[in-house]
């Protein structure tokens, strides 16, 4: 994956949390504005052990079925154990702008620790079959501050 963050943007704390892990967050200098990006590889390119290899490699055909499943848990977590319906990219969209198979968006309310500080949040999920899955989890306090915000990063992380 590439990950393309334009300059006027800071990196921002990872905050821990139990409800959903991240790796890398970004922020506006300022503005209350915060994009955290997840990456779930499906398989590695070098493993520890042969036994890890086989176990991870095991799990590669039900990880490439079960995507949507998996970002609906997510949503679930985040929004503290509310359900939302996500809107899925056209193919063509998800491989056009991102070289994903899949790709889907929502807006959540936030009801969780990985939310604190923030009240929504706009959800956007990829997956690339045998790759990975990824994840953007844009935080703002205003609904109506997204449009604008997410669009110098929407299209910072892309599979190869």
């Amino acid at each position: 994956m590439t990950l393309n963050i334009p300059a006027s943007f800071v990196a921002s704390k990872i905050l821990q949390n139990k409800n959903m892990d991240y790796e890398y967050a970004v922020k506006y200098a300022d503005k209350d504005f915060e994009l955290r990006y997840a990456i779930r590889p499906i398989k590695y390119k070098v493993y520890a052990n042969d036994s890890i290899k086989k176990a991870v490699e095991s799990n590669v055909a039900l990880r490439n079925k079960t995507y949507e499943a998996n970002f609906k848990s997510i949503l679930y977590t985040i929004a503290g154990g509310y359900d939302y319906e996500f809107k899925p990219f056209l193919k063509s969209a998800a491989q056009d702008e991102f070289n994903a198979d899949w790709g889907a968006i929502t807006l959540v309310e936030l009801r969780s620790e990985f939310g604190k500080g923030y009240r929504f949040c706009m959800c956007v999920a990829l997956h690339k079959d045998n790759v990975a899955d990824a994840y953007y989890f844009y935080l703002s306090n205003q609904q109506d501050s997204f449009p604008a915000n997410m669009k110098p990063l929407f299209h910072s992380l892309r599979f190869d």
